[in-house]
């Protein structure tokens, strides 16, 4: 039951606080302008939807080693707690407003540019570099109207630097578990109309060791071989964008990126390697009037090497299958906007294309290094056409009106999954939806406003979820299905701003359901493969229990809770951000799993809660603590299975001091107190949280 009076206190409590404390705020700095929202530039005050905006300024104040250590402290998001390099790539499922971290079920971007891994779905936070962010955008609750595909949850949208003058910024540190990082920005004012700049980064760590000693999964007791290793990571970016105004009136940006990323991940030889090449550019046109013409494209080309060993024998490991996944990535968009000064503010209307193009190639090896079986093939094609509108109206001056509607086209096509005994000649799937959002800001006074929202929104499946099988010895199997349907939903929230010179607060009850939402089911004895090695249920040679299961799309279920934010300039160099979420996400139908109705989704916690507490000195030092609290949450849909997620209490901090002018010495440290905790647990053997770790460095800006 969803505790309405619990999470009505709470709204009331920190409003109280905002109140009270409103006088003593000092003046915010110029007007957060974003485009994630309405995809053009909105000032923030004028979004009538649950936002929250990240600059530059506050990244460089938290103790944050990537991105996601920044997004898992704002409300409503549910990331795992682990840091950007020590779970497997694929682990990296997050999501939003309380849905399932089974997948990833929100639309992640750089400039508008998914970064989504096109086969997988899973965030390769390291191809996203902190010291060349301006500011970050994230729009909770559902995106596909405007944004379409994965955007089921919310979008996270990352604006790079787009300087207009020159700028040379280095970075470099090192610290705990052989861990370092170096990063460079530069920009330079080529011409009156061109802006050049370029970023660079290397980072890496030996790791700690991500595995427990023991724990207990499925009623089994499992214990850690003495194989496992501290997972080490190694990551490259480089990027080249130059922003352009050849004309008053036209402007545009093009930007080639290159990432590649290796780990070993818990074994010697559990080698993973993953090369991005991506291009994209844009150009608006300005008509005058109010008019304006915008075109964006991006292609993306990804290749992910995969070793996954397995034990021989508890002491000994043999690797067991390679998969090696090729996907293509194509995009673009056009969109034309309008916009008047009287009630009817702006009507935008575009259309966009997005195109998937991947296969994953599996050989599966006998412990002799004789092939077991010949190559696995899965993959195909995904195609996404859409036609989409937006209208903003204001019929009066206190009141705002936003409606969007999208025209999708989805179909995958060319489907092959050979892994036995195979699906034979799959069919090619067409599906068509209508996708509306429509929002509403009601403004009381100057600081205070209502809002609310209805939407729908949709997720369609990977192409991992629909042709790709994975066997492995220390895990079990995990069947793909080519005949799965897009996963749908249907959400409403209410809201509350409250807006200060000084203080920004958000309050929101949302309510989601969600259907078509793919899960598994067991496979029967009968469906066991006998040619790979796995033994399905309690392996005794590996010492932990394997589950072999298929993709379906068999549930429904419903999320729902209350989303609070406040960030407070208090003055005298001090300031300040609380956030927490409330979240109730349960199963509400499984015709194949009916003991799963009731429970909790995967990975989401019941309580996340967040407080940090900045200062900045006027002489320049800084420092910064963030508390975090996260409830238990469950790896699986049977709390008895003890796939456990445990609660934990984590207290994070940085400082930094100025050397001179141009040089800044800084040092940044997770988990103070070192609390030990499962972090991800999917099954197979669990992740630990990151310890108590400190990074220690110089940077240099000149400007």
């Amino acid at each position: 039951m969803f505790h309405r009076k619990r999470a009505a206190g709470a709204s009331i409590f920190v409003l109280c606080i905002s109140l009270t404390v409103a006088p003593a705020l000092a003046q915010l700095g110029p007007e957060t302008v974003t485009v994630t929202a309405t995809r053009i530039a909105t000032a923030l005050t004028n979004v009538p939807e649950s936002m929250s905006v990240v600059t530059a300024a506050e990244i460089a104040d938290t103790p944050a080693q990537g991105l996601d250590d920044i997004l898992r402290n704002l409300p409503g998001m549910t990331l795992n707690d682990i840091g950007p390099n020590v779970g497997h790539p694929t682990a990296y499922n997050e999501s939003m407003r309380g849905l399932p971290t089974t997948e990833t079920r929100m639309l992640v971007m750089v400039d508008g540019v998914p970064v989504n891994d096109p086969f997988f779905g899973y965030i390769q936070w390291n191809r996203i570099p902190l010291d060349n962010i301006d500011h970050v955008e994230v729009v909770r609750g559902g995106g596909s109207p405007l944004w379409g595909n994965t955007a089921m949850g919310g979008v996270v949208n990352v604006i790079t630097k787009a300087l207009q003058n020159d700028q040379l910024e280095v970075s470099a540190a090192g610290g705990s578990y052989a861990a370092y990082n170096a990063s460079l920005y530069g920009a330079y004012r080529a011409s009156d109309w061109l802006t050049l700049s370029a970023n660079a980064s290397l980072n890496g760590t030996q790791g700690y060791q991500t595995t427990p000693p023991s724990w207990t999964s499925f009623g089994s007791p499992n214990l850690r071989s003495p194989v496992y290793t501290p997972t080490s990571n190694q990551a490259r970016n480089v990027g080249l964008r130059g922003d352009i105004s050849p004309a008053p009136d036209i402007s545009g940006f093009f930007d080639v990126s290159y990432g590649e990323d290796r780990q070993i991940l818990s074994t010697p030889i559990g080698l993973d390697k993953q090369r991005i090449w991506t291009y994209s550019g844009g150009l608006t046109k300005s008509f005058g009037d109010g008019a304006s013409l915008s075109a964006t494209f991006f292609h993306d080309d990804n290749n992910f090497v995969t070793n996954n060993p397995h034990l021989l024998t508890f002491t000994t490991e043999y690797n067991s299958n390679v998969h090696t996944a090729a996907a293509s990535d194509n995009g673009a968009s056009l969109d034309f906007t309008q916009q008047w000064n009287g009630w009817l503010r702006r009507v935008s209307v575009g259309g966009d294309y997005h195109q998937i193009i991947g296969h994953d190639l599996a050989n599966y090896y006998a412990p002799s290094g004789q092939l077991a079986a010949p190559t696995i093939i899965g993959g195909g094609d995904q195609l996404f056409l859409a036609g989409f509108g937006q209208a903003e109206l204001v019929p009066i001056d206190a009141l705002q009106i936003m409606a969007s509607l999208r025209y999708q086209y989805y179909q995958s096509s060319n489907g092959i999954d050979t892994f036995p005994p195979g699906f034979g000649s799959i069919p090619d799937v067409n599906k068509y939806r209508f996708t509306p959002r429509a929002d509403a800001r009601y403004r009381l006074d100057d600081a205070l406003a209502l809002r609310g929202a209805y939407y729908q929104s949709f997720r369609a499946p990977t192409m991992d979820q629909l042709y790709r099988t994975y066997a492995d010895t220390t895990a079990g199997i995990f069947e793909g299905n080519p005949f799965l349907k897009p996963e749908t939903l249907e959400g409403e929230e209410m809201g509350v701003d409250y807006n200060l010179p000084g203080l920004r607060s958000q309050f929101t009850f949302y309510t989601s359901k969600i259907s078509n939402l793919i899960t598994q089911r067991n496979l029967d004895p009968s469906e066991f493969p006998n040619l790979l090695g796995v033994n399905c249920g309690f392996d005794p040679v590996a010492f932990t229990f394997l589950s072999c299961t298929r993709n379906i799309n068999a549930a429904s279920a419903l999320a729902r809770g209350f989303e609070a934010e406040t960030t407070w300039e208090i003055g005298g160099g001090f300031s300040s951000e609380w956030t927490y979420t409330y979240a109730d996400s349960h199963y509400t139908a499984d015709p194949v799993d009916p003991t799963a109705v009731g429970n909790r989704l995967e990975g989401v916690p019941m309580h996340n809660a967040s407080a940090g507490l900045t200062y900045d000195d006027v002489s320049g030092w800084q420092a910064s603590v963030v508390l975090r609290y996260i409830s238990k949450s469950f790896g699986d849909a049977h709390p008895e299975d003890g796939l456990i997620q445990n609660a934990h209490f984590v207290v994070d901090a940085s400082a930094s001091y100025p050397l001179s002018r141009n040089i800044r010495a800084f040092v940044k440290a997770q988990n103070l107190f070192d609390k030990s905790y499962i972090a991800s647990n999917g099954g197979g053997a669990p992740i630990l949280g990151t310890p108590f770790e400190v990074m220690g460095g110089l940077n240099l800006k000149v400007e």
